[in-house]
């Protein structure tokens, strides 16, 4: 009797950067905040990301943590935190 087929997640970090606005100024380079989300794949990772996302913003997946990091971490699956 095969049991249920479990979803596999992965722990994803994505990279948020506020876009610069067009201004001749030398401005400082905004500081990109980092967020770990637990999803199946990595658009939906990004997807989860922007919707938090206000403003113009770019987003990038840079990394992934490991399953013993997540549970330390006690992330859940779907619920961002900023790292």
């Amino acid at each position: 009797m095969p049991g249920r087929a479990r979803s596999r997640y992965t722990t994803y970090l994505v990279s948020v950067t506020a876009e610069r606005s067009g201004g001749r100024g030398r401005s400082a380079k905004p500081a990109p905040v980092v967020y770990a989300v637990m999803k199946p794949n990595a658009e939906a990772a990004l997807a989860a990301i922007r919707s938090l996302a206000e403003g113009p913003v770019a987003v990038a997946i840079v990394g992934s943590l490991s399953t013993r990091v997540s549970k330390g971490l006690k992330l859940k699956p779907g619920e961002p935190r900023m790292v």
